[in-house]
């Protein structure tokens, strides 16, 4: 199991115990007994529970494939020479720009030594940023996946189950109730999330093949 392939499972299997706690118990009983209506009261804080938690470990998921694949490009580059979309997209990003040392009386400066100082630079950078990052939006994806060339997909089911689930969890984290989401639906938000993860990685590990 490669790394991308660990960070998907552990976030599946982190899922499955928040569903399992939080909303199983009511899609179970309304599935069982379609014709009684559940009075949202009951499982109201449990969705909202759901929604937040997930969303938490959705945005680590994604933050921590952006930085395995940083670290990693840097790193076969290293030791490999191996160059790829991901390092010409990060030094694009953070506009990083080759300083060359016109300095007579020194030793000449290695092209790996420029080349690693720029690297270092923006691994800093985007690990810092990776750090301040706050939320799963289309926004924050982009700025999470773009630099280390990751295209975010373009279904626009999937995408719109993100925005669902960003806004129940802003709802539910910062504004205070606006009614009880049916767990159905969240549950149906989630495993959207989950896709766009697979095609995340997916695309993650192509780049080391």
């Amino acid at each position: 199991m490669n790394e991308f392939e660990k960070l998907l499972s552990d976030l599946k299997e982190h899922i499955e115990e928040l569903e399992k706690t939080f909303i199983r118990g009511f899609i179970l009983g309304r599935k069982k007994k379609p014709e009684q209506v559940a009075d949202p009261d009951e499982y109201e804080h449990h969705v909202k529970a759901y929604c937040v938690l997930c969303h938490a470990v959705l945005e680590e998921y994604f933050e921590d494939v952006a930085r395995a694949v940083m670290k990693r490009c840097i790193k076969e580059w290293m030791y490999l020479r191996k160059y790829t979309d991901t390092l010409v997209t990060l030094v694009s990003y953070y506009g990083q720009k080759l300083e060359i040392d016109h300095e007579g009386n020194t030793n000449e400066t290695k092209v790996f030594n420029y080349l690693r100082e720029i690297f270092d630079e923006v691994e800093d950078k985007f690990s810092k940023a990776i750090y301040r990052n706050n939320g799963i939006s289309l926004e924050n994806l982009r700025n999470l996946l773009i630099p280390v060339a990751i295209d975010i997909t373009d279904d626009a089911n999937l995408k719109n189950s993100l925005s669902q689930l960003v806004d129940e969890r802003g709802t539910y984290a910062h504004k205070g109730s606006k009614g009880a989401l049916a767990p159905e639906y969240a549950k149906d938000y989630v495993d959207d999330c989950l896709e766009l993860c697979e095609d995340v990685k997916a695309k993650a590990e192509s780049k080391f093949i």
